[in-house]
């Protein structure tokens, strides 16, 4: 925290640039790009599918209970116990 606001003023100041015309101007954000390379492997470890059928079928249930948004009431313990196997 600044002590004075002659100390926040002058800090304003030194952020400053001037152009040619002489007139006294913020400095503009640098925009960088993001790289999607970090989320390459996004989405491939869903449990959906094959995958959570053959898993639920080993607590008594299949994979088309998770295409209906229900299940969160109805069958979430079964769902929690076959995602902790996978």
């Amino acid at each position: 925290m600044l002590a004075t606001s002659t100390a926040a003023r002058s800090l304003l100041r030194a952020t400053r640039f001037t152009s040619s015309t002489g007139r006294a101007f913020a400095p503009a954000a640098i925009r960088g790009f993001a790289s999607i390379e970090p989320y390459a492997d996004y989405g491939k470890a869903v449990f959906t599918g094959r995958v959570a059928d053959e898993y639920l079928k080993k607590h008594g249930s299949s994979g088309d209970i998770l295409s209906d948004p229900s299940w969160t009431k109805t069958h979430a313990d079964t769902v929690a116990k076959a995602v902790l196997d996978w």
